[in-house]
């Protein structure tokens, strides 16, 4: 039998191989998230910023955005995305200043799981409207 014609065995030399290579590749794609996250790849510039953004359902959801000055409710879906309305931009303006801040994953779990968070206790609810007699 020829000896030309036969695979090589997968030993852990080839495996430790794989690995080391592994690791090469993701060491450089983290080097380079990275250096591309610090000089300002991915965020937001200009003149057009997402003031807020409530999700719907899993793949719709809608979009406050201002652009020069003027604010917009975007819906964004399966389709393209739509215009649905221009707010006033002062109004909104003050809405996000008097705004809750928003939740840490750590508060958020425990208001799921029934706890209170040790840091900020939550919010009394709101009373049940009276019903007419």
């Amino acid at each position: 039998m020829d000896a030309g014609g036969q695979l090589p065995g997968l030993g852990w030399s080839s495996v430790a191989l794989s690995f080391a290579s592994l690791g090469v590749v993701c060491l450089v794609a983290w080097g380079a998230l990275r250096l591309l996250a610090g000089r300002g790849v991915g965020k937001a510039s200009g003149a057009v910023r997402v003031v807020a953004r409530c999700p719907l359902e899993p793949r719709r959801s809608v979009y406050v955005v201002e652009a020069a000055g003027r604010c917009f409710l975007i819906g964004v879906g399966d389709g393209p995305m739509a215009v649905l309305a221009e707010l006033d931009a002062e109004r909104i303006k003050g809405d996000v200043e008097t705004a809750v801040p928003s939740l840490r994953f750590a508060e958020v779990l425990a208001r799921a799981l029934g706890r209170r968070a040790k840091a900020e206790p939550m919010p009394p609810a709101a009373p049940a409207p009276a019903e007419p007699l």
